[in-house]
């Protein structure tokens, strides 16, 4: 099979207008990735709009390839993805406008949006997702015990850009993103709720039953899109929203989230049958059971897993997939002034958050003392159990 992703398909469909062939999921997930780039300084924060290939000519004028080449985040495709598209027909023409970029890393906060105008009466309203810091990824765990402020900004941005207007309004994001774009929708006045033609959430963390019951999110529900990665992690936090298009993915474990790994042949995903074990264990076993839990209770278990990510020494969750033995002995002794409960389910997670997290382990217990190797006897344990019960 001919692997392809989202830049083989802007050579295939990049000819071709949106108005000859229209609004698709991998346009989505286009416009959804785009919204990385940081537009400071190039789209206007007001209505003002700056066609996709002004907007590129004036971002490359600002920033480097030196400096653009030194960002080893996952994210830091976004820039080269936007020339391409710059170039195509079928977005070069395309406007943007009311761009804003809202990070305050001591109060946790990273909200970014921008406006996609796709024709007179059509916009595209894409919410940045989380980039790959560790804090970024707490952020998206937090969502499933208290209401973040990028929730109460979203709807602010969408009331602002379209109260008054008559457009008709596609929403859409990848991880965090993805779930603004569909937390903005069924908050919106029934005006705005009503003109919302499509909602794309790629990966993205879902919502707890009782909001899923109330009758605001009831009427957005059947417009809701939704596609994840066979391994998904984050996609799969809280209670799914839509049932969901499952695509393959060329990456391994949590690295699966990165959108450009996501196979696509013509204009349609490829799609697999069913997630991976793994990311149905994770679903199962700890979403469910921290669902259980009260929302104190949440936070706690949280934040002793992110303590046990920090104490690696890395910032970025792309990072952790290579870890050096002190990293590992570090996350080790963290684990262990951990509680117990939070203990056991951190050690399953490790596996899900790294591919090769057995192959860490076993390694770095070449190099431990008898004393060192003993919470590492414990993690391997449970590694075997739940590859015992995958399989049975």
């Amino acid at each position: 099979m001919v692997m392809a992703n989202i830049i083989d398909y802007l050579k295939w469909r990049g000819d071709i207008t949106l108005r000859q062939d229209p609004l698709n999921k991998v346009d989505a997930m286009l416009f959804a990735c785009i919204s990385y780039v940081d537009f400071g300084g190039v789209v206007p924060e007001d209505d003002v709009e700056i066609s996709f290939a002004d907007a590129c000519r004036r971002f490359f004028e600002l920033h480097s390839e030196e400096e653009l080449a030194a960002d080893n985040s996952f994210i830091s495709f976004a820039p080269s993805l936007f020339k391409e598209a710059a170039a195509c027909a079928r977005y070069r023409d395309l406007t943007m406008s009311r761009y804003v970029n809202h990070i305050d890393i001591n109060d946790m906060i990273q909200f970014s949006a921008v406006t996609i105008r796709l024709s007179e009466d059509e916009v595209f309203i894409a919410f940045r997702g989380t980039d790959d810091t560790i804090v970024g990824w707490k952020e998206d765990f937090y969502i499933s015990c208290t209401t973040i402020s990028s929730e109460d900004e979203s709807i602010v941005y969408l009331t602002e850009g379209q109260k008054g207007r008559c457009d008709r309004i596609y929403l859409g994001g990848h991880s965090k993103g993805g779930h603004l774009a569909i937390y903005s929708a069924y908050n919106a006045d029934s005006d705005i709720r009503n003109r919302v033609a499509r909602i794309y959430d790629f990966d993205g963390p879902g919502f707890n039953s009782e909001v899923m019951a109330t009758e605001p999110f009831r009427s957005v529900g059947p417009r809701i899109t939704r596609v994840i990665p066979e391994n998904s992690i984050i996609g799969r936090l809280l209670s799914d929203t839509a049932e969901p298009l499952i695509v393959l993915s060329t990456e391994k474990g949590i690295m699966q989230h990165d959108p450009m790994s996501w196979q696509i042949e013509g204009k349609l995903f490829l799609a697999v049958e069913k997630n991976s074990v793994a990311s149905d264990v994770f679903d199962e076993t700890l979403t469910k059971w921290i669902d259980e839990l009260d929302t104190d209770e949440k936070k706690r278990f949280i934040d002793d897993l992110f303590a046990v990510l920090e104490a690696s020494g890395e910032t970025n969750v792309s990072k952790l997939s290579g870890l050096s033995l002190q990293a590992v002995k570090a996350m080790l002794g963290k684990m262990q002034l951990l509680r117990k409960g939070s203990r056991d389910k951190i050690r399953l997670l490790l596996k899900y958050f790294l591919g090769n997290w057995g192959e860490v382990i076993a390694h770095t217990s070449k190099f431990m003392s008898v004393r060192e190797k003993f919470p590492l006897k414990r993690l391997i344990s449970s590694k075997r159990r739940l590859t015992e019960e995958g399989e049975s």
